[in-house]
């Protein structure tokens, strides 16, 4: 497999990976195909807010920790910007 390109895809594919979860079972469980969903994992697509949300549900683990860049945001800071 392709090395994932960006930090979140290979944080959800190194955590899929651990959990022993298909490629399959994970696009099935988003509700995507499965090209989509590797096309995700390696960088070459977003996850949408919805997609995260499912797969943070599937890895049984809090978002924030699947995705934690999206959390170290100051949006208190930025909105004043």
């Amino acid at each position: 497999m392709k090395q994932p390109t960006s930090h979140y895809a290979e944080l959800v594919y190194l955590r899929r990976m651990v959990k022993k979860i298909p490629a399959s079972e994970m696009a099935e469980a988003i509700g995507v195909s499965t090209e989509t969903y590797l096309r995700c994992e390696r960088g070459e697509r977003e996850f949408t807010l919805l997609e995260a949300m499912k797969i943070a549900n599937k890895l049984n683990m809090p978002i924030s920790l699947v995705f934690p860049k999206i959390f170290e945001l100051d949006v208190a800071k930025n909105a004043t910007s």
